[in-house]
């Protein structure tokens, strides 16, 4: 008997440990993010949440002015609440500070739009009826939203509502919330009605002038908006995160949106694809990474370990800001609600290893370790080819990197839609006390492998152009 009761202590520690592990976290009340996008806000309600919002930026942020001057950065929000009105509707205010978060150059750090976007769109108010594109400071339709008009793909806009499409790149590039300005001119093009209803005030009715050739001469129509359910996107996201096929018998092709999901099912995923071209004696391997839009980072490492010739690191190093408020989301994220007491759980996980001890607000550099890539039996011997563009965003566009730097192979298409060196992981929301409108800052800056640290993206080995498919253009080949 007296031998049971140990195993009897242990059993019953093990049950506990399972139950606390259970305990799910209470949802954070989303119902003050839907905000009244009518309502009026003063003059000082408006001032206070500006100041707010850069306080809380400067505070969060671990490199706030790395991109932008700091002296003229706090001029133009100094300019811009010296400048404002008595009052003004909530909707107008959030494409105010839209600005003014964007204007600090972090594609990580934004001011959310979905909540307005659902007010908006319940009051059934219109958008822009046409998708459209812009090349060379030209903003041409690319695809119908509506039968009703007579205007062409390619048709050229010189004018919306009076603004010549000179002044509309200039303001519509001022909501892109990428990094570069050709990134930023992508990002308007893959969604240019969702710009435009970020930028103006404008509908129901749009007044375009236009011309369907470069010598024709301009006419002019007056089109109705639509309203948001029947826009068409020229760009659609894809919804299965990972998916693997055979081209043919020695061509596999493993297209991968994004780098979410359970850990264990995407080793499974990677485990039986690589042992399905095995079986096959594949030759040609294409990783497909367009749209990737990002995730965990520890993911495109589990991936590497089957392509890689020698060790490699997702990074070469990484300063993590450790502020109350991020450690706060960390636990939210990652960390049992039950399992918070026992603080040695956070040594198991491999992020809060990094800030377990760390002081308030301490900017912690974390130097990561080199990975083993699997033995040579074990890894996929043959040709990889990674296929990037301006969609292939934060992990995604780490993995790319890293891919470049260790020669995995041949990357093939656009640049990437992310900074080689980049900060991110913006696990915190924040709430402006007066207008309720939420946003988001960075907590980590990811220093590459290259150590490049400029305005430059992952540049692929063999740049193929937008118009054309890469994948069929790695295959022809």
């Amino acid at each position: 008997m007296k031998k049971l009761i140990p195993w009897f202590l242990v059993a019953t520690l093990f049950l506990m440990l399972a139950y606390l592990a259970s305990r799910s976290e209470v949802p954070l009340d989303d119902s003050v993010r839907f905000v009244d996008i009518d309502r009026y806000l003063t003059r000082q309600a408006m001032a206070q949440d500006i100041d707010t919002l850069v306080h809380t930026f400067e505070r969060i942020h671990p490199y706030p002015y790395r991109f932008v001057e700091k002296r003229r950065l706090r001029s133009r929000v100094d300019s811009t609440k010296a400048h404002l009105p008595d009052s003004m509707t909530t909707m107008h205010f959030w494409r105010l500070i839209d600005q003014l978060l964007i204007g600090y150059n972090d594609a990580h750090s934004k001011v959310e739009d979905r909540y307005v976007l659902a007010a908006y769109v319940k009051k059934n108010r219109y958008f822009f009826p046409f998708s459209a594109t812009v090349s060379r400071d030209k903003i041409r339709i690319s695809t119908h939203d509506t039968l009703e008009y007579p205007l062409v793909n390619g048709t050229e806009i010189v004018k919306i509502n009076g603004k010549t499409s000179e002044q509309l790149l200039r303001d519509l590039v001022t909501h892109a919330t990428r990094e570069t300005p050709a990134l930023k001119r992508l990002e308007i093009s893959d969604d240019f009605g969702f710009y435009l209803w970020k930028t103006y005030d404008w509908g129901p009715d749009f007044t375009i002038h236009y011309r369907t050739k470069e010598d024709s001469d301009l006419d002019s129509i007056v089109v109705n908006g639509i309203p948001w359910a029947h826009r068409k996107r020229s760009e659609n996201p894809d919804t299965v995160a990972h998916t693997f096929t055979f081209l043919t018998n020695r061509i596999g092709l493993m297209k991968i949106s994004d780098f979410n999901g359970d850990e264990g099912e995407v080793l499974e995923f990677y485990r039986q694809s690589f042992q399905s071209m095995a079986d096959r004696n594949c030759t040609h391997l294409l990783l497909d990474f367009r749209g990737h839009s990002g995730g965990a980072d520890s993911y495109g490492e589990h991936l590497a370990k089957y392509i890689s010739m020698v060790p490699y690191r997702k990074l070469s190093k990484a300063y993590w800001k450790i502020t109350p408020e991020f450690k706060e989301a960390f636990d939210r994220t990652f960390v049992p609600i039950g399992l918070r007491w026992f603080t040695p759980i956070y040594l198991v996980n491999e992020y809060s290893r990094v800030f377990y001890g760390a002081d308030p607000n301490e900017l912690v550099t974390v130097n990561y370790e080199l990975k083993t890539p699997l033995p040579e039996e074990e890894r996929f011997a043959g040709q990889v080819y990674l296929i990037t563009d301006h969609r292939t965003f934060s992990a995604g566009s780490i993995f790319a990197e890293m891919f470049k730097y260790y020669n995995m192979g041949t990357i093939v298409g656009q640049p990437t839609g992310n900074l080689t060196s980049f900060t991110g992981f913006a696990l915190a929301n924040f709430i402006l006390p007066n207008s309720t409108l939420s946003f988001q800052v960075s907590s980590v800056y990811n220093v590459a492998n290259s150590r490049e640290e400029g305005l430059k993206t992952v540049e692929p080995d063999i740049h193929v152009d937008a118009a054309d498919d890469p994948l069929t253009q790695v295959i022809g080949n």
